[in-house]
């Protein structure tokens, strides 16, 4: 018996490390929301191997973005994997709706989903933005930013959408991540943080918290193991400050380390590498990416900074390739930009030609996300 528990073993681990090599070997591609206050777009470019970013081609989301007003931390971008299809969604903060579309992973290209934008049950114009998360490829959330509430939606196979439940919440939350496993949705407050145990079958989330923290988080983070996640915050001082939280078994989050430091300013967006070993930070007052050393225990150290070449006005969000050798960090200007940067011992090198024009959007604070995206192992 062990021994053909073993063998199984071994085939499951080999069928697994296939799957991710034909992941890490696919094209690369990035889409942007680009956070048109009139006519929202997103935005499809491919990458090539040396890390240059082409645009493809626009996308109207059928919505409103809310321009220039938005939030650095904000991630109204997210995809999901179901059996079927590789989905988009895009929120349009202006107008409280969601975009859905089907991802061509051969060659980028975007179908929106029949009744595209899809209601997540808020109104109004989100003041933060919309962020978005998703759960298993089943379940998609938003944060209301305006209301305080989390909507929860079911993703279908063909990537449409449908309202399952609404939970109101204390606080306006401008972060939302699931843990690895899938079992819990993390949001911050720009302030306290909170944690919610995910039901699949009902569609709905069940409060864990609040959880008191020392700075106003934004930005998150969760390490593979889904023990320890990192929240970036929006320092008043302009010091880089990141907190970081033990998340225990029952999905309850307890203080482990705040970390402050002075050579880069503000720190609203985190990212942890491939190894797990480092957390990159972008410094979006001063344009540059931090980079931490992340200790076991998660106690946080600075290694290294990166100043973007020819930056924007501000350092936004930051996504990786499925390989995780790869940076992208989505830069406000007009037209918006993407640097791209490739790892380089403890440093971050930017490659030639970085950073990239998309689209004009009158400086919006626009985001990114990378499809196929770095999954944990």
């Amino acid at each position: 018996m062990t021994r053909r528990f073993s063998k199984l073993r071994m085939l499951l681990l080999a069928g697994a490390a296939f799957s991710a090599c034909l992941t890490c070997h696919a094209q690369q591609f990035v889409y942007t929301n680009d956070n048109i206050a009139e006519s929202n777009s997103t935005t499809a470019l491919t990458v090539s191997s040396k890390g240059s970013v082409t645009v493809l081609h626009s996308y109207a989301t059928g919505g409103r973005g809310i321009g220039d007003s938005g939030f650095l931390a904000s991630q109204p971008i997210a995809s999901a994997q179901t059996a079927e299809k590789w989905c988009l969604f895009v929120s349009n903060s202006g107008s409280s709706n969601i975009a859905a579309f089907q991802v061509d992973v051969k060659n980028g290209s975007l179908t929106t989903v029949q009744g595209s934008p899809f209601s997540d049950g808020a109104s109004g114009r989100q003041s933060y933005g919309m962020s978005l998360a998703t759960g298993a490829g089943k379940l998609l959330f938003a944060a209301n930013t305006t209301s305080n509430t989390i909507s929860v939606m079911k993703i279908s196979s063909d990537c449409a959408l449908k309202l399952t439940s609404t939970t109101e919440v204390s606080y306006a939350p401008v972060g939302l991540k699931v843990t690895p496993n899938g079992n819990f949705l993390i949001a911050s407050y720009l302030g306290p943080v909170d944690s919610f145990k995910i039901d699949y079958e009902t569609g709905s989330v069940t409060e864990l918290g609040p959880f008191a923290a020392q700075g106003p988080t934004a930005g998150i983070a969760i390490r593979c193991d889904g023990f320890k996640v990192f929240f970036g915050d929006e320092n008043q001082f302009g010091e880089t400050q990141v907190e970081a939280f033990l998340i225990h078994q029952n999905g309850q989050l307890s203080e482990l380390d705040n970390f402050t430091d002075t050579h880069g300013k503000n720190s609203s967006n985190v990212l942890l590498s491939a190894s797990q070993t480092q957390l990159y930070v972008t410094n979006n007052g001063s344009s540059q990416i931090t980079a931490l050393s992340v200790a076991k225990n998660g106690h946080l150290a600075f290694e290294d900074i990166t100043t973007l070449d020819h930056p924007g006005e501000y350092a936004l969000g930051l996504a990786t390739n499925a390989a995780g050798n790869m940076l992208f960090v989505s830069e406000v200007n007009n037209p918006e930009a993407i640097g791209a940067l490739v790892e380089n011992g403890t440093a971050l090198k930017e490659v030639p030609k970085s950073p990239f024009p998309v689209v004009d959007n009158d400086k919006a604070f626009a985001s990114l996300i990378a499809v196929p995206t770095y999954t944990c192992p």
